[in-house]
This record gives structure tokens, C-alpha cells and sequence, in this order.
């Protein structure tokens, strides 16, 4: 059994909660995975972040019960806004039109989504052309690491994260020999309203905690077992190439069997690597 059936659990979960309060953390738990793993693989999957899909949903109930005939202020109330003015806020920006104005709108609630396994390039479930700058996946295991860390908050989070560390990096002699390594982190469901997304850069260290940078701190990775996969000069189209790995290396994971490895936090790692023949990216999913 590939790992999509637990997933699909939270899509049910949510379904019968909209009027509910949910959360990034009971979704997660819900579907047998830590934070990360469900963040990561639910936007695989959706193409949107957990709180995304479910103002979405939200909202498309929300339409239905007004088309309906249900007071404005009561659908407000029973999807979780504090007043009417917000809600009729969050209701245009999704339809086009006020609530007050949809009610003669002919208008069909859109189905639950039922998740299937991840189509990927090249892999006979449905993909198109093989793209030759995605690498066939393999497994490989890091070993435990210790890592100088921080992380930042914001509309582009990699680009200041990425400089402050590597400005400490710098600044103590640390080389190209250590490796450094980044990746999404969940946020708060106000912090995606707002535009903003979270990232964590790490860089391989035996440096003191003492020496670490306001906002850095030292954490102890043990070792884990991934399966793997590479990016041919991934910054060429970013946008595409790095969802479009990460779909390839997931819908592997899944098609073979493999769990996510969810008995401890586990991260999906990113590292870039620069050589010669310019820059590869490899993709690290942690598995059991």
C-alpha cells in the first residue's frame, strides 16, 4: 500500500470539519505523518497548502448555502469568519461577486477531491515526454550530521535565509567541503493569507553554539535512509523543474511501497551542488 491512502484520510477529514477548526498538526496526525511530510506531500498533491484548500473548500460550501437561500452573516459564522465584512471579503476575492449578489447564480458544488497516485514524468502512470534533466531515483542514505541552522519567514524566505548563513559560513572558514542543505517548512495559516512561506538552511559544522549568528542554532540530524533523485541545472526554470522533481521522486516513493519515515521528524532535503558543468540540485525523501 503506497503512502496516498493515508493522505487521502485528511482530504475526508477535512471534508466533515469544514465548520470546524483544523489544523496543520491534527491533519497531520490524522494522516500517520509528521508536519513536514503531510506539508510537502499535500501540496504535491493539491497544488495548495493545507489552509489554501481548505478556505477553498470553505468557500465553495459556503456559495452552495448561499445560492440556497441562507442568511449572509450565518454562512460568515458557521465557516469560521468573525464577521460578515470578512467574509464578503474572502467571498469576492474567490467568485468575482459579493454574496448578496450570487444568490441566483447556477452553481454546483465541486467534488472532494479523490487522490490518486502522482503521474510523473517518464514513468508509465501517465506521464508525457521523458524530461532528460530529471534523474532516474535511486536510494541512498545520509549519515548523522551536524548542522549550523536557521530559518526565515517571508515572501521570498530562501534568498535571506541562504545569505545570513553562508555570511556566518564565510566569516569562520567553512568551505564548499561542508554540506549545506534547505527546505520548505509549514507556516501559520495568517502567515499564508499574507503571502509568506518558510525555509531552513542548513550548513554542516563543528562550530560552538557560542559562535552561531543571532537566530542560528546547532542541531544533531541523525542518520536516515531517502530515496534520491537530481535536477540538471535546476535554476533554468525553478518554478517548473524543482515541483515537477519533487513529483517525480514522490510518485516513485509511492508506485514502490515505501513509507514516509514518520517514527521522528524527518526532513525532505534539498542541496545544490556547483561544478564545472554548472549546477545540479539533488532531492532527498526520507523513507522507511
Amino acid at each position: 500500500m503506497g503512502y496516498v491512502e493515508f493522505l487521502q484520510r485528511t482530504v475526508d477529514y477535512i471534508e466533515e470539519h469544514l465548520n470546524e477548526p483544523i489544523t496543520l498538526e491534527e491533519c497531520a496526525r490524522i494522516s500517520g505523518f509528521s508536519k513536514f511530510h503531510f506539508h510537502r506531500l499535500f501540496g504535491i498533491h493539491l497544488n495548495l497548502t493545507l489552509m489554501e484548500y481548505v478556505r477553498k473548500r470553505r468557500l465553495a460550501h459556503a456559495m452552495l448555502d448561499i445560492v440556497e437561500g441562507k442568511r449572509v452573516l450565518d454562512v460568515a459564522l458557521e465557516y469560521g469568519y468573525s464577521s460578515e465584512r470578512s467574509f464578503s471579503r474572502a467571498f469576492t476575492q474567490e467568485f468575482g461577486q459579493l454574496p448578496s449578489c450570487a444568490r441566483q447564480a447556477k452553481y454546483s458544488l465541486p467534488p472532494k477531491p479523490v487522490l490518486v497516485e502522482p503521474a510523473f514524468p517518464g514513468s508509465g502512470h501517465g506521464g508525457g515526454m521523458i524530461l532528460d534533466y530529471l534523474s532516474e531515483v535511486s536510494i541512498t542514505t545520509l549519515g548523522n550530521m551536524r548542522v549550523a541552522s536557521a530559518f526565515r519567514v517571508g515572501p521570498e524566505p530562501e534568498d535571506e535565509v541562504v545569505h545570513s548563513v553562508e555570511h556566518w559560513a564565510k566569516a569562520r572558514g567553512t568551505g564548499k567541503e561542508a554540506r549545506r542543505f534547505g527546505f520548505d517548512v509549514p507556516v501559520s495559516e495568517e502567515q499564508q493569507e499574507n503571502g509568506l512561506r518558510g525555509y531552513e538552511y542548513w550548513v554542516e559544522t563543528d562550530a560552538p553554539p557560542s559562535s552561531l549568528d543571532g537566530g542560528m542554532v546547532i542541531k544533531e540530524i541523525e542518520g536516515c535512509k531517502y530515496a534520491s533523485l537530481r535536477i540538471t541545472d535546476p535554476f533554468a526554470d525553478p518554478l517548473v523543474r524543482i515541483p515537477l522533481g519533487w513529483r517525480q521522486l514522490a510518485g516513485w516513493v509511492n508506485s514502490r511501497g515505501y513509507q514516509p519515515s514518520c517514527d521522528q521528524e524527518r526532513y525532505w532535503l534539498e542541496e545544490v551542488l556547483d561544478g564545472e558543468g554548472g549546477s545540479v540540485m539533488d532531492l532527498y525523501f526520507p523513507i522507511e
